[in-house]
């Protein structure tokens, strides 16, 4: 049998077994969470209970809380309902929210600088917000990314913003239910966002669930209309299984997550990389950023030749956005970062969670420098045929 690493956690955690168990045991439960007879109220109560646990892991009250079909409909929602007059739009955005700022019309849109260590560039912010920021602003602003890890300090934004009542979606999707490298995650409460979007699949949960987590006092008008689910904010008949997973999910997250052994880890694939080679680059080397991610770019060996060989012998890695999936062309995020195109187009990222086993590592240090090996055997060859 193919030895196997799954080492692509920030494109989705694989399903935890705590989540299999939650949605196993709520196949048995029938009834509609809006009906008012047992089975009924037996749905409604799974879903409470999941908007608790997932209010206890993203900081945040459970009212605050939304169920969506992912992140990419609360971004949709934000930015489709919220009549801005202005979007301030950093350039490594996920396209879930670029592709839905393009839809505000109205609105006029402003590229926020990134300086090289992938943060968003403060004093240019300032800038922004001093000669553009009218009627109603809205920044958007990546809690962590997803290529490089680089968490962004919201908190800070949000102070700077806070004068011309500047409002904030994040992109939280990375950062919550994940650790960066002080052992915090995601807190809605202390980020001083006013908007939230979270994913269930990037913590164990099922896919096709998420939530907008909302400041309150700053609901939007609903984004779908209908029966008045969800607090009246999102109607259909709610995802039982999907927000069940995503609460278990989130509980055993928050219960039994292991820092100190992912840190572990992605330090020694750093250090096995660096004895491998002395030309490699790794992205986000002095910032911080997610435990669990190591960015790393070979300058000229291309990402999408290294995917394909590392697929062949059962390794699963990534370059760029998940949901950019079936192109593998240079990064956006390095571009923004002030990378050229051949470093951009070289990046691949290494993500894992709390169930990667050390053999799984080992299997990718042994492939990858293996193929780094016979890249380096061929180089020289060609040079001594050119000679």
């Amino acid at each position: 049998m193919t030895q196997t690493a799954y080492l692509d956690w920030n494109g989705a955690a694989p399903l935890c077994a705590e989540a299999k168990a939650a949605m196993i045991a709520a196949m048995d439960v029938t009834g509609n969470p809006s009906s008012i007879h047992a089975g009924g109220r037996k749905a409604k109560a799974l879903i409470d209970e999941a908007r608790d646990n997932i209010a206890e892991l993203a900081d945040c009250e459970p009212d605050e809380i939304t169920f969506t079909s992912g992140a990419t409909e609360a971004a949709n929602w934000v930015l489709r309902e919220g009549s801005w007059t202005s979007l301030f739009l950093p350039s490594i955005e996920h396209e879930a929210v670029t592709k839905a700022a393009d839809r505000c019309t109205k609105a006029n849109k402003f590229a926020a600088s990134i300086a090289s260590d992938g943060k968003i560039d403060l004093k240019s912010l300032r800038s922004f917000l001093s000669a553009k920021a009218d009627g109603n602003p809205l920044l958007c602003a990546q809690a962590a990314n997803s290529e490089t890890g680089i968490v962004q300090d919201i908190a800070a934004l949000a102070r700077i913003g806070k004068d011309v009542d500047l409002r904030i979606l994040t992109d939280a999707a990375q950062y919550c239910g994940r650790f960066d490298d002080q052992g915090d995650t995601f807190s809605f409460a202390r980020s001083g966002a006013h908007y939230a979007m979270i994913a269930s699949e990037k913590f164990g949960g099922p896919a096709g669930v998420g939530a907008l987590i909302t400041k309150s006092g700053y609901a939007l008008p609903p984004l779908i209309l209908g029966g008045g689910q969800e607090m009246r904010r999102r109607s259909g008949t709610e995802n039982l299984l999907g927000i069940v997973g995503m609460g278990a999910a989130a509980k055993a997250v928050r219960e039994t997550h292991n820092t100190q052994m992912i840190t572990h880890l992605i330090d020694h694939i750093r250090l096995m990389v660096a004895a491998i080679c002395n030309d490699f680059i790794e992205v986000g080397k002095n910032t911080a950023r997610l435990a669990n991610t190591f960015c790393v770019a070979v300058p000229g060996w291309k990402a999408s030749t290294q995917l394909m060989q590392l697929d062949l012998k059962g390794i699963r890695v990534s370059a760029g956005s998940a949901c950019s999936s079936g192109k593998v062309a240079e990064s956006k995020v390095l571009r923004a970062m002030g990378f050229d195109s051949r470093m951009a187009s070289s990046a691949i990222r290494v993500s894992i969670g709390r169930t990667t086993t050390e053999e799984e590592v080992a299997h990718f240090i042994d492939v990858w420098g293996g193929l780094y090996r016979d890249r380096q055997a061929k180089a020289r060859l060609e040079l001594d045929i050119q000679i």
